[in-house]
């Protein structure tokens, strides 16, 4: 069985550090901040998060030729 981190480990750990700067933004910062900018770093802080979940999907998916192979081959 393949490892997880394996080849793609950059992904991972991109992902990983951007998804905790957006909860970071979100949960820490923003509600320090009053008006405009407090939501601005509430809706940047969201997109992080979802970007960072977005890398991570990037690091897990497989490669074409592999995509449609049946569960027994390997």
């Amino acid at each position: 069985m393949k490892r997880v981190l394996g080849e793609r480990r950059n992904y991972w750990i991109a992902g990983t550090a951007i998804a905790f700067l957006g909860a970071a933004l979100v949960r820490l910062i923003s509600p320090e901040i009053e008006g405009t900018l407090g939501w601005v770093t509430l809706g940047g802080g969201h997109f992080l998060v979802i970007a960072g979940l977005v890398i991570i999907v990037f690091g897990t998916r497989r490669r074409p030729e592999d995509a449609f192979r049946p569960a027994g081959e390997t």
